[in-house]
């Protein structure tokens, strides 16, 4: 009889975990709901841990490949496993050991980042170069060799998975790789669809606002996992920042909010209020949405709100104003550059206007038909355990 539902992710444990994931819901039906955080082995040990001491009680720490073997034997008869790690060369050790220890598990492919309209790929010569030399050094060379013959034996030996859960058709070749005639594929709605049609009300008291998606430049996790150096200060990024935002909110008429990207551990950094995990409410009832790039930008397309694509001469030959140019293109809309002379050009109308075409088109690409399980995550794995059972 399944007891135990253990969740990993590759970030550690927040809120926007515990709600995503229905631990709420679980808890309520009976199941001894947990978090397994092995962040230092899935991707890297320099992240700091961002989850609140309210929620520690949830969380169980992994340090080491060999606890989490022991851990998935001590369990195996009473447990499941619900994970988004993807069966890839830097995983394969992860499926290895479930398949070894023949522990059921199913995959969540419940949250991704938004299919963008690509104008440019194009990187600055000297991340080019630097990529080139990762890629062309023996210590990198011998240890893909390695994970490239764990990735093989993986697959040899692998327990496939007892069910895909997933947002988008087709599913992705990774993922099918974890799986076999006998796997159940459950469409269903993404995370961010799921509370974008939770029933709220206005968090603010007020129409007359504008929101910025915090993307938590210049610490996000990722840059630090990735070894991302920014050749910038915090200081000078939220300076400019800053003043790029009230100088927005002065031209519009409108109030700033922050809707605080989920890792963030202080508010030092902004001049105006600083709100966690009501991202979808804030752009629901907001004037205006601003935003760098950012999966939370599904809310703009499915609240149907202006936005505008902040980018910066700082940004310049690093990934984000790639990544800005691509999210701004998607919209149908130029970047608007951060800086105070650029901003003076910009009418009002350009600021709030919407390319009804292209966020059409967004929505049609990234969410889903009426014809997908519209239950919840926590239920819908409820009755994937009753099925094992």
């Amino acid at each position: 009889m399944i007891k135990n539902i253990y969740f990993i992710h590759r970030f550690h444990f927040n809120k926007s975990y515990y709600e995503n994931d229905d631990f709420e819901l679980l808890k309520k039906k009976g199941y001894n709901v947990k978090y397994i955080d092995m962040v230092c082995l899935l991707k890297s040990s320099k992240l700091e841990d961002t989850c609140p001491s309210e929620l520690k009680k949830d969380v169980i720490y992994i340090n080491t490949k060999s606890e989490f073997k022991q851990f998935l034997l001590d369990n195996k008869h009473n447990s499941i496993i619900a994970t988004c790690i993807g069966f890839q060369n830097n995983s394969a050790w992860f499926y290895r050991i479930i398949s070894k220890a023949d522990i059921t598990y199913i995959f969540l492919d419940v949250n991704f980042f938004p299919k963008l309209s690509s104008k440019s790929k194009i990187k600055s010569a000297s991340t080019k170069m630097k990529r080139y030399f990762e890629k062309t050094s023996p210590i990198y060379l011998v240890g893909k060799f390695f994970k490239s013959f764990d990735l093989y034996y993986t697959s040899i030996i692998l327990k496939p998975t007892l069910a895909v859960l997933h947002v988008k058709i087709p599913i992705r070749r990774r993922v099918l790789k974890l799986c076999d005639k006998n796997t159940r594929f459950i469409k269903t709605n993404s995370n961010d669809w799921n509370a974008a049609n939770r029933k709220v009300n206005n968090p603010i008291n007020s129409d007359k606002y504008l929101v910025f998606i915090d993307q938590y430049i210049p610490y996000h996790p990722d840059y630090i996992a990735r070894g991302i150096n920014l050749d910038f200060t915090p200081e000078t990024y939220y300076n400019e920042l800053n003043t790029a935002l009230k100088y927005i909110a002065k031209k519009t008429g409108l109030e700033v909010h922050i809707a605080a990207h989920p890792r963030r551990m202080n508010n030092n950094d902004f001049e105006f209020p600083v709100h966690y995990n009501i991202t979808s409410d804030l752009v629901k009832y907001s004037s205006l949405v601003v935003a760098h790039y950012s999966t939370a930008i599904n809310f703009v397309a499915i609240h149907n709100k202006p936005v505008v694509f902040l980018t910066s001469a700082l940004f310049e030959g690093n990934c984000i104003s790639t990544y800005i140019l691509d999210m701004a293109n998607t919209f149908g809309c130029k970047p608007l550059n951060a800086a105070l002379a650029s901003l003076k050009n910009e009418s009002v109308d350009r600021i709030m206007s919407i390319d009804t075409h292209a966020y059409g088109c967004y929505f049609k690409a990234n969410f889903n038909s009426a014809s997908c399980n519209a239950n919840c995550l926590g239920e819908i794995l409820h009755q994937l355990v009753k099925g094992v059972e």
